[in-house]
């Protein structure tokens, strides 16, 4: 957020037209907020910050130390898979192939209670030498502060009991490789919790197949010898049956002669009538449209050729009739030798008509023939149907027991092989071994997690206290919920090549401190560039923001509570004003706390409530007595003393508006310090003496509702409020880098 140093009001409105002093806004804040000054908030919390990154870091610490050291061990257990050139066995209870619902069902007998008991009382069985527990410098405090970890025994209770607890076996993903974990307190009791594990599961493994393949091979001895006599039976049914047949079935696989014959009569009549239809097709079309039209006529080379002569004739004698006439005798001729062929082309025609005529009534009969002979066979074979089911049923039961003989002879060898190879469907791939280190707790990792929380409970601390405070802090934040004129920021840096603070409006020096003991001059001209011409371009919005062009010549400077920096804001704005040229008096008009004439170090004994007290006329006092000039070209105060008794009588006096008209007249601009608006009534009664008045509000003091508070006055006392200026503003991170290297230019051309 930059500093504003000029008047930030609109003057986009046309003169003569009266803008509105001041209004309420809806709305505190614009739709984009200002950005987290993270420097700014790290500077203002840096105790609560270091104080909680401490006690996170020692928590981590505690919790290493009350915290028993896991150690996690691993196993890595195969299940193998059986070569199928050997075994190929589709039962279940002898097929050993590795695939995923294998492995998972051996994962979960692993994960069961027997084995979890088996292995522990295997452990307990063995001895296991113990590790001291006292390894590292958190094992000696651990000790010195839990004395129970000394006890070897109670250590190995302790350490089997979370080895069974925290035992987990996972298939590693592609492979047939399962992994053993768990965690105990003592490194070799996890070791050897898993590795005695993983050997009763290996032996059980390889028990269990031994007995299942033993069961397996008895239970196929049986079933073979069984198979073996329903076999014999049905072939000897099987011959029996085909011999009281008469050897029907003899040499056919399931059917009789007579099927053989109507399969062979049926595909014969099928063709038979093929032949029918086209001939029949051929037939009628003949019937139908022209004989020159059918593809047969069309086809026959003779007719053709007689057809070709015939026409060639017609052309002779079409030629003679142009000569001769039709009695000429070779016209005759030629008449003789077509009617001729004419007549031998008819023949023909005629003789191709009838043999389409004959082929389809031979083969209307001969469809006739093989329909009369396909109905004979088929009764013949309605009456041998029962035979042929009865002979596909018996030859159909010795087929399946055939089958399933061979099946069970195949399978008892594979059984028999399996049994005179040795396997062991488990295999350990990797022992486990007995961990160097602890996997938690982890020192580094608790005390950073502990910095992190601590951070965190910072940062929300640090959010909800800035959540819920309600002072004002930014530039921009007062003209948007009061919706009045930001004329300008006065800031409060500290440089880090400059061994002294900045002047910080509003400080404690500013009700009498150390700067109190600085002329105001010597403070001025000594301060950082920057922050004089904050003063300067507050000045210019203030000079700007005159309506319609007339100046105001009495300034009433003012703040919502006290210690906002208000007398600061008055002496530099004075000085500023002086170098300008003009004759500015300023007026200390605080009857309880009076500075004024401290930061010009000068003598308060003729002052404001001197002139409100005696009855000597304005007019006949000497210039001197009514002000003291500050040693600026331009700048006089009139100083004041704090009284208790006579302030109501001063502040309605009527010698106070003979005071400022006499200051209106013989100054050019008269600026008064009045005290806070809110707390006091001084500033409400001198207000109808002023021409308008400047709301002063101190940065990360002043808060938002003092702020409307003492504008909902201002307005119901009818006294016209310029804005606001903001002081003690801490801009190091945003300001700095924008305006101080060029500010830092004008502080060099200073000090030259």
């Amino acid at each position: 957020m930059d500093i504003r140093l000029v008047n930030d009001m609109d003057h986009s409105m046309p003169r003569g037209i009266e803008r509105p002093a001041y209004a309420f806004a809806e709305s505190e804040a614009s739709p984009q907020g200002p950005a987290v000054d993270v420097g700014l908030l790290i500077r203002k919390y840096w105790i609560l910050l270091g104080v909680l990154l401490i006690l996170g870091g020692v928590g981590g610490v505690v919790s290493v130390v009350f915290s028993s050291p896991m150690y996690q061990a691993h196993l890595l257990l195969e299940v193998k898979s059986v070569n199928e050139s050997w075994i190929k066995n589709s039962l279940d209870s002898v097929s050993l192939e590795a695939n995923d619902v294998n492995i998972q069902t051996q994962i979960n007998i692993l994960r069961g209670g027997t084995f979890l008991r088996r292995g522990a009382e295997r452990v307990r069985s063995e001895v296991v030498p113990l590790a001291p527990m006292g390894r590292g410098i958190f094992g000696r405090l651990r000790e010195r502060l839990r004395p129970a970890t000394r006890d070897p025994i109670e250590n190995a209770r302790i350490g089997m009991e979370l080895a069974m607890a925290s035992f987990d076996a996972r298939p590693i993903n592609r492979t047939r490789l399962i992994e053993l974990s768990c965690e105990s307190t003592s490194p070799e009791i996890a070791a050897h919790f898993l590795n005695a594990m993983a050997a009763e599961f290996v032996e059980d493994t390889s028990q269990a197949h031994s007995q299942s393949t033993q069961k397996t091979s008895e239970w196929l001895s049986g079933q073979i010898d069984d198979t073996k006599a329903k076999l014999q039976d049905a072939q000897q049914r099987l011959r029996g049956f085909v011999q009281s047949s008469g050897n029907l079935f003899a040499g056919q696989e399931g059917a009789t002669l007579a099927d053989l014959e109507l399969t062979q009569a049926k595909n014969k009549l099928a063709e038979i009538q093929s032949q029918r239809i086209a001939a029949q097709t051929r037939y009628e079309l003949s019937l139908k449209v022209a004989p020159e039209s059918l593809a047969e006529v069309q086809s026959d080379v003779t007719l053709q050729a007689d057809q070709a002569k015939i026409a060639g004739l017609k052309q002779q004698r079409a030629a003679l009739l142009v000569t001769f006439t039709p009695k000429h005798e070779k016209v005759q001729l030629i008449d003789a030798q077509l009617a001729q062929l004419e007549q031998a082309y008819q023949q023909h025609l005629n003789a191709i008509l009838k043999k389409m005529r004959d082929d389809y009534e031979a083969a209307k009969r001969e469809e006739q023939h093989r329909a009369e002979y396909y109905a004979a066979t088929s009764q013949r074979v309605g009456a041998e149907a029962g035979k042929a089911s009865q002979y596909a049923d018996l030859k159909k039961e010795v087929e399946t027991l055939q089958q399933t003989y061979q099946a069970l002879l195949a399978q008892s060898n594979q059984v028999g092989l399996s049994n005179s190879v040795p396997i062991i469907p488990m295999r350990i791939v990797e022992p486990s071994v007995p961990p160097g280190a602890p996997y938690k707790p982890k020192p580094m990792l608790n005390m950073a997690f502990g910095l992190i929380v601590g951070l965190a409970l910072c940062g929300g601390i640090v959010f909800l206290k800035e959540r819920t405070d309600r002072s004002i802090r930014l530039p921009g934040s007062a003209r948007s919920f009061l919706n009045v004129p930001e004329l300008g920021v006065i800031p409060s840096l500290y440089l880090a090549d400059k061994a002294r603070p900045l002047l910080e409006a509003g400080s404690p020096s500013s009700a009498g401190g150390t700067e109190d003991k600085v002329p105001a001059l010597a403070t001025w001209k000594n301060s950082p560039a920057f922050v004089t011409e904050s003063f300067r371009g507050t000045l210019a919005s203030i000079l700007r923001a005159q309506p319609n062009g007339r100046m105001h010549s009495v300034l009433l400077v003012t703040s919502p509570g006290p210690g906002e920096g208000k007398t600061t804001v008055v002496q530099n704005l004075g000085i500023a004003l002086a170098e300008t040229g003009r004759k500015v008096l300023l007026v200390d008009g605080d009857f309880r706390r009076p500075h004024l004439h401290k930061r010009f170090h000068l003598s308060n004994e003729h002052s404001l409530i001197d002139l409100l007290s005696e009855e000597m006329p304005l007019p006949n006092y000497d210039p001197k007595y009514l002000c003291q000039d500050t040693g600026i070209r331009g700048l006089y105060v009139l100083p004041n003393r704090p009284t208790d008794n006579h302030v109501a009588k001063a502040l309605y006096s009527p010698r106070l508006r003979g005071v400022f008209q006499q200051a209106r007249q013989s100054y050019d601009m008269v600026i008064v310090d009045a005290p806070p608006f809110l707390h006091l009534a001084d500033a409400r009664i001198m207000a109808p003496l002023v021409d308008a008045a400047v709301l002063v509000l101190r940065s990360g003091a002043t808060s938002r509702e003092h702020a409307m508070e003492a504008l909902r006055r201002m307005r119901e006392d009818g006294l016209l409020l310029l804005g606001t200026i903001l002081t003690a503003w801490d801009a190091s991170s945003a300001y700095l880098r924008r305006h101080y290297y060029y500010y830092d230019y004008a502080d060099d051309d200073r000090n030259q």
